[in-house]
């Protein structure tokens, strides 16, 4: 039997949930049955049937895949070429329904692809929701090739109906169209089919006749697919009750968005487009949400990325709240790209584009943050509200990414082979030298972490450590390690904010805590640790920096890491510290070593440490949200590290005369 041409099928659609409730509904549907090769020609048959033009019955290529320019055909091909797909297809047939005097709404059309042996080789099924987006299943392994079609699995990708989750997976099953139309799919959960569709019809070929008789027959079913829709929800969310889940932001790189951006959104894309389009430094190339792609940048070498924008919202988000809206962004799913880590580093990269205007426009939103920042600054009340934010997230978390002893502070990898916990055993090490710890000395560390300096201090030289922490579970945490390693007697843990610490030391350590102090306490700090050290002691310290030529930039701003990880964070500058240091005690730098590239490393082996074990954390509670805020946090440091925009110093000091 030869293969089927172009053709009209008139019959029906019939939908069938199983699960949580039963609910079933028939409707007559229109559908066409058109071989991509022909349709061009098709215009020249039947003045009723017109191709990219307006006609009683058409169809559009614009209305199909992504909407940049492109004939159907070639469009589908420039799909199918890189995955291998297109090799030994003969036919392709398209199976979908027409626009009806311009107007059309199609839940989803087939795609389907036939070899020399009129067989069904593979399948594409694009699917659109009411909310303006659209997505690719690509069926490309038939469970089984025969001569009455094929079968395929897809885990479902894509949010269509507000009444099911995002779980499950979709059997379709596709007949031979020489026996008319029937294709089927099933949605199954947990082996269960919980959903069935099915398309059925008599094929007639596409004739001005049945043209003729297709407009008699279904004069208005077109118009009706979206008010059907609407009917269904209604008596499903009214009459039965069944829970709504919201739409999700598409995540995949086969869903595209056809909604049109609004006034503002299109605006604000103008405005980031005219933002990048100045990047000299390295190339950036954009995904929108339509499915184009522009590439910026490429005139000086440097770092290239690539980044997937999702929804027109992002526009609106960057430009209201510059960076602290580019994370949030991601955070909402707003934005992906395969390495955040070098999507943030081409920004970095062109540092000189910060004073480009959509980084300058006030905006009540980067107003806002400012004030919120400002009202969580560290008072001995607020900094314990802070630190608790933070670090009082949980034990388990922490141990999900961090080393065995806990370390959550830059290592130092003195060999390229040196593993995260050989890395850090050597910092404390390096720490150690840097105060000149000796055996049976009194040692004040502020900021305790979980206690790997203290434990290892106390082991390793034979020291006796006071450990503050304003954080309860570490506070837990550290004695019950101390106790479990025979070292309660020689660490003192206890819950005290750094102001209020009393006695004398001959040693005072703080690594990475400097940065929970805030710029107008940095002459509080000094002045207190000048009281509690002895005679002739010294103080190291390990700390985060911000470059000089940035730092009154930043002190007046509010960054998305302030917002979101740190509440009440601070990066001095080392010319803040030194000056803190000169007005307010009698300290010098004795010593200064600038950890450099070390910290890109130890957070890239945080991520991938987090990446690995992210289904250990969700299953301890995260929201998605809070996953993919600590996995921006994560590369989103690396960078500034990487690019040596941030700095981290090791310091010894010492009185001036000692």
């Amino acid at each position: 039997m030869s293969a089927v041409n172009s053709a009209i099928c008139m019959g029906a659609l019939t939908h069938e949930r199983l699960e949580p409730v039963r609910h079933a509904f028939r409707y007559p549907a229109l559908t066409f049955a058109l071989d991509l090769e022909e349709l061009p020609a098709l215009s020249q048959q039947s003045f009723l049937f017109r191709h990219n033009r307006f006609g009683v019955f058409s169809v559009y290529d614009a209305d199909y895949l992504w909407p940049r320019e492109g004939t159907l055909l070639s469009k589908l091909r420039r799909f199918l070429e890189p995955r291998g797909l297109a090799d030994g297809i003969k036919r392709i047939m398209l199976v979908t329904s027409p626009r009806l005097f311009g107007y059309v709404f199609n839940p989803v059309s087939f795609y389907l692809c036939y070899g020399t042996d009129d067989k069904i080789r593979c399948a594409v099924a694009e699917v659109n929701n009411t909310f303006g987006e659209r997505h690719l299943y690509l069926l490309s392994s038939p469970e089984g090739i025969a001569r009455d079609g094929a079968r395929f699995r897809a885990d479902k990708e894509f949010h269509v109906s507000p009444f099911h989750d995002m779980e499950g997976r979709y059997e379709f099953a596709f007949g031979n169209l020489r026996d008319g139309l029937d294709i089927a799919i099933n949605l199954v959960r947990e082996g269960r089919t919980v959903f069935h569709a099915r398309l059925t019809g008599t094929l007639s070929p596409l004739t001005p006749a049945a043209l003729r008789r297709a407009l008699v027959r279904y004069p208005l079913s077109t118009f009706l697919t979206l008010p059907r829709i609407h009917i269904q929800a209604a008596i499903l969310y009214f009459g039965k009750h069944l829970p709504v889940f919201h739409k999700p932001v598409p995540r995949s790189d086969l869903s595209i968005v056809t909604a049109s951006a609004g006034w503002a959104d299109r605006l604000c894309r103008r405005l980031f487009n005219g933002y990048v389009s100045r990047l000299s430094r390295g190339t950036l190339r954009i995904r929108y949400p339509d499915g184009s792609e522009k590439t910026f940048g490429g005139a000086q070498p440097g770092t290239c990325a690539a980044m997937h924008i999702r929804e027109h919202r992002f526009f609106r988000r960057v430009v209201a709240s510059g960076d602290v809206g580019l994370g949030e962004a991601y955070t909402d799913g707003l934005w992906d790209s395969d390495d955040v880590t070098a999507v943030l580093t081409v920004f970095v990269e062109n540092m000189d584009l910060y004073s480009h205007p959509i980084l300058r426009l006030p905006s009540p939103q980067k107003w806002l943050n400012r004030w919120r920042h400002r009202k969580r600054s560290n008072t001995v009340r607020q900094s314990r509200r802070n630190i608790s934010a933070h670090y009082d997230l949980g034990n388990e978390f922490y141990g999900t990414f961090l080393d065995n002893s806990l370390t959550y502070s830059c290592a130092l990898f003195q060999k390229p082979s040196d593993s995260l916990e050989k890395a850090q055993e050597q910092k404390l090490e390096a720490i150690e030298r840097l105060a000149g710890i000796r055996p049976g000395e009194r040692v004040l560390e502020i900021g305790s972490g979980w206690g790997s300096f203290a434990l290892h201090a106390a082991r390793a030289i034979g020291c006796h450590v006071t450990t503050v922490t304003l954080s309860e579970r570490q506070l837990e945490v550290v004695r019950e390690r101390a106790a479990a390693a025979g070292l309660a007697d020689r660490v003192d843990v206890r819950l005290c904010d750094y102001r209020r610490i009393q006695g004398l030391f001959d040693r005072i350590v703080s690594i990475e805590m400097l940065e929970a102090v805030g710029h107008e306490n940095f002459g509080m700090f000094f002045a207190k640790l000048d009281s509690l050290l002895k005679p002739g002691g010294r103080v190291a310290i390990q700390v985060i920096t911000m470059p000089d030529q940035r730092y009154e930039q930043y002190r007046r701003g509010c960054d998305w890491i302030q917002k979101h990880i740190f509440p009440g964070g601070h990066l001095p500058s080392l010319g803040a510290l030194v000056e803190a240091m000169r007005d307010h005690s009698r300290f010098v730098v004795e010593r200064l070593i600038d950890l450099g590239d070390n910290y890109a490393r130890t957070l890239r082996e945080w991520h991938h440490r987090f990446v690995a074990n992210r289904e250990a954390i969700a299953a301890q509670g995260y929201s998605e949200k809070f996953l993919r805020s600590w996995e921006y946090y994560l590369q989103y440091c690396e960078s500034g590290f990487a690019t040596r925009t941030l700095g981290v110093l090791q310091m010894t000091l010492r009185r001036y005369g000692e």
